[in-house]
């Protein structure tokens, strides 16, 4: 009998955990879904031949998630009040909030404000030429000029493993097409 009362608290346990996960995935996905939707309201206000325009949303998209630890902001308080998406430091008389180690973080009014700032950054700062011009080669190709965007020299490598575990798939199942029936005279 003790056997059985334990089994069944460890499959309540294991239930518990399984809803406790789907939870947060859910949750990671709606606030990943919604920065995709800012991010091509965004693009949509460039003009169609712009480099603003053509950088694709999930490159911005994977940059955010990768900085913001997944739209959660872990140990980023500051980022998080300056809805700054990018870790984007302040230059000149531009808005900042300073973080506990002194970095004057850029502040902006909303997301889309930093999203604008983000793909001006890409486009007209000379440091993103190579990723500019592997625009057309898709994010992957992109990824592997933007070492220069983070300290970290895995940038590269964790920004490629977060498109492919995180953001990629998100877009997939967006676009995913369920065949229409046809009708049943054809």
């Amino acid at each position: 009998m003790i056997q059985i009362l334990e089994l069944i608290k460890l499959l309540g346990l294991g239930i518990a955990s399984a809803i406790l996960f789907i939870t947060i995935t859910m949750a990671d996905i709606a606030k990943t879904k919604d920065f995709i939707k800012a991010v091509e309201e965004v693009r949509s206000e460039y003009p169609e031949d712009s480099i603003e325009r053509k950088i694709p949303t999930s490159f911005i998209t994977t940059i955010a998630a990768t900085e913001t630890g997944n739209f959660n902001f872990k140990n980023a308080p500051t980022a998080q009040k300056a809805n700054n998406f990018f870790g984007i430091h302040a230059t000149g008389d531009q808005n900042y909030m300073q973080t506990s180690g002194g970095a004057k973080l850029r502040s902006f009014d909303d997301n889309k404000s930093s999203i604008r700032a983000f793909m001006q950054l890409i486009a007209n700062d000379e440091r993103y030429k190579d990723a500019v011009n592997a625009i057309e080669k898709g994010p992957q190709e992109m990824f592997k000029n933007m070492s220069v965007y983070a300290e970290n020299p895995n940038y590269t490598n964790i920004l490629s493993s977060v498109y492919k575990n995180r953001v990629q798939p998100i877009f997939q199942t967006e676009n995913f097409l369920l065949p229409k029936r046809k009708p049943i005279t054809e």
